[in-house]
């Protein structure tokens, strides 16, 4: 698969597993609680789903596309967010907030690019792979909080966070049709 291919392969995967029904408010809990970036998420399970997983080599540039969301993404969501509640007495705002929502999305699938570029190897795994065990396996080893401010408690299975995200990988990566892409995650 092509860089190309596998950015594409990539995007799709994560609008699809986003639109599934529960998805978006486990996501959410996932990053507004526990300071997870959801598309690390998506990306870990991705390569799970097709039996890969991050080649050691990939954590400089995994460092690079964490200060990318630190200093785009995430400036680009709060003043959207910021914009919300200013509706209520400034509506002629929404369509600032609109076009704010469409770069935070480009800029996510921006992350995803970079994420599906980063070097990955097959996984040496047994018979039958796993791929809900991989994808946990690899959140514990590659996920990490994205804010001083967390809990220091990892993806372990005592953790809150651990008890949104085993669903929530069970939910992606569940032979089941995905539902309608909703580009304005």
């Amino acid at each position: 698969m092509t860089t190309a291919d596998a950015a594409d392969d990539l995007w799709d995967f994560a609008l699809g597993r986003y639109a599934r029904p529960g998805a978006q408010a486990r996501c959410l809990s996932l990053q507004d609680d526990h300071g997870y970036d959801v598309c690390e998420l998506l990306w870990l399970a991705w390569l799970a789903e097709h039996g890969r997983e991050p080649a050691p080599d990939a954590t400089q540039g995994l460092a690079e596309i964490r200060h990318w969301q630190e200093t785009m993404t995430r400036p680009l969501r709060q003043r959207r967010r910021e914009l919300k509640a200013a509706l209520e007495t400034r509506p002629r705002l929404s369509e600032l907030r609109q076009r704010l929502q469409q770069a935070e999305l480009l800029a996510e699938r921006e992350t995803l690019i970079r994420l599906a570029e980063l070097p990955s190897r097959r996984v040496a795994s047994p018979t039958p792979y796993d791929p809900l065990a991989a994808a946990l396996a690899l959140c514990a080893a590659w996920a990490a909080p994205t804010r001083a401010a967390q809990p220091t408690t990892d993806l372990g299975t005592t953790s809150s966070a651990y008890a949104t995200l085993q669903p929530l990988l069970a939910l992606w990566l569940a032979a089941a049709p995905d539902a309608e892409p909703n580009p304005s995650c």
